[in-house]
């Protein structure tokens, strides 16, 4: 990551701290195995990542009472709203970070953005959202709490999700993630905490994610998931 991409991206989330906005979203994404390093506080953690998209996750009802217009509190920095294809989500672009506001999919989910009135923005609902959600940590850099995915969450969702990916490249940064990041979390010998997370996990959810780790061969994670070992 470059060292510009990390400023914007810290002046974005001390502006959302001010606001009084940073508590109640969820910083989810690819951005999460850099920030994972002040949870792990282990040498031996790869924190090098290579996208410059940045996703927050709004839990709904979105319980905040205040009205904060989103690009006014960054638009000096250089981002720009742009509209998402022609359904009306909404990110926000900079030559150095892009930032995007998701809400889970819930029932049969629905083709239409998600309105924010408190932040004026429309998000993006997507699916096994909820999941991350129900379980978080919150960490503190640089002088900033920031909410995020339970490392196990984190690896247990892009277990999930990599074979809905499009594009090939997301597809193998996914797994390369979640691997990473589940791996480290073994260093730490956390499997009570994972195999936790995951036996509440809907039990769809836990059939999914075991197919998907046998299609890419990582036998010895279906059994730590499995049998514990």
């Amino acid at each position: 990551m470059e060292k510009k991409t990390f400023d914007i991206c810290l002046e974005v989330l001390k502006r959302f701290k001010k606001a009084g906005i940073l508590k109640h979203i969820i910083l989810i994404g690819s951005w999460d195995i850099y920030f994972y390093k002040y949870y792990f506080k282990s040498k031996k953690y790869s924190t090098y990542i290579r996208t410059k998209d940045i996703d927050f996750l709004i839990p709904i009802p979105f319980k905040f009472d205040k009205k904060i217009n989103i690009i006014e509190l960054i638009e000096d920095l250089g981002f720009l709203e742009i509209y998402k294809s022609s359904k009306g989500y909404i990110k926000f672009e900079h030559p150095d970070l892009t930032l995007e506001f998701l809400v889970p999919e819930r029932g049969r989910g629905y083709d239409k953005p998600y309105s924010i009135p408190q932040l004026a923005i429309n998000a993006q609902p997507l699916r096994f959202l909820d999941f991350l959600i129900a379980n978080t940590i919150s960490i503190n850099a640089e002088g900033l709490h920031i909410r995020l995915p339970h490392p196990a969450s984190y690896a247990l969702h892009k277990f999930i999700i990599f074979k809905r990916r499009r594009k090939i490249d997301k597809h193998d940064r996914d797994i390369e993630g979640a691997l990473r990041v589940f791996r480290e979390l073994l260093r730490h010998n956390c499997q009570n905490e994972i195999k936790g997370i995951f036996t509440k996990m809907h039990s769809k959810w836990r059939k999914k994610i075991i197919e998907n780790l046998r299609a890419i061969e990582e036998d010895e994670i279906i059994d730590i998931l499995v049998y514990n070992k």
